[in-house]
């Protein structure tokens, strides 16, 4: 009975194994194709991600050199052709790395246009470059870099509601999070008082003193304002 068992599932076997070399032998060629198109993919993908890398390396190798140019624009002699020529490479360089990505090394090139800008009073630009930046960078050092730095734009350029809104930005959005808030929230205080508003003023020095305690620069500030309020 076994030995009869085993010769019908023998049978099975072969039968199942008839049918796979049956498929093979009339569809080989379709086998073949899809075969072939399933590696010409695989190596697509591998070029394609290949091709990713490196460009989003350059990308980066392009950001850390107008880094380097912007600080070196600092250094120079603004009265010399150099620092002409050199500023005309610099904007060169960002609006083209602006232009080519719309990630972190784009919005870094802006901010550093936005630097820029700042560094030669243009402030209504820099402000408007800052605003820009503060929203593509939400939620990240350069989102709260970019509100501090375009409230001080506005500020310069004679929009003191604008300059308290973003100092109000950067409390409302990162809190405690953001290395800009002490200086964000003393600001808020000073305009405040400047405005004549002494209660506000003294109020929001106080909250700095309670989120950030006495012995930070601002918060030494703070404290300082509301002994004279």
């Amino acid at each position: 009975m076994k030995a009869k068992d085993n010769i019908q599932e023998l049978t099975a076997t072969e039968k199942v194994a008839g049918k796979v070399e049956g498929f093979f032998s009339k569809n080989g060629k379709l086998v073949a194709i899809i075969a072939a198109a399933v590696i010409v993919i695989v190596i697509a993908i591998g070029i394609i991600v290949t091709v990713a890398g490196n460009s989003a390396e350059k990308k980066f190798e392009a950001i850390a050199k107008l880094d380097s140019q912007y600080t070196a624009l600092t250094a120079m002699d603004e009265t010399t052709d150099e620092y002409r020529t050199a500023v005309d490479q610099f904007l060169s360089d960002a609006d083209a790395l602006i232009a080519s990505s719309k990630d972190y090394p784009g919005i870094k090139a802006s901010y550093l246009k936005g630097l820029y800008e700042f560094s030669q009073m243009n402030y209504s630009a820099a402000a408007s470059i800052f605003e820009a930046v503060s929203v593509s960078a939400k939620g990240s050092y350069l989102g709260s870099l970019s509100l501090i730095n375009g409230a001080a734009a506005y500020e310069n350029a004679g929009d003191q509601a604008k300059a308290l809104e973003f100092y109000n930005k950067v409390w409302d959005d990162y809190g405690k999070n953001a290395a800009e808030s002490p200086k964000a929230l003393f600001n808020i205080g000073r305009i405040y008082e400047e405005k004549g508003d002494k209660e506000l003023a003294k109020a929001t020095y106080q909250q700095l003193i309670d989120e950030f305690g006495t012995t930070g620069e601002y918060s030494k500030l703070a404290s300082a304002r509301v002994v004279v309020l």
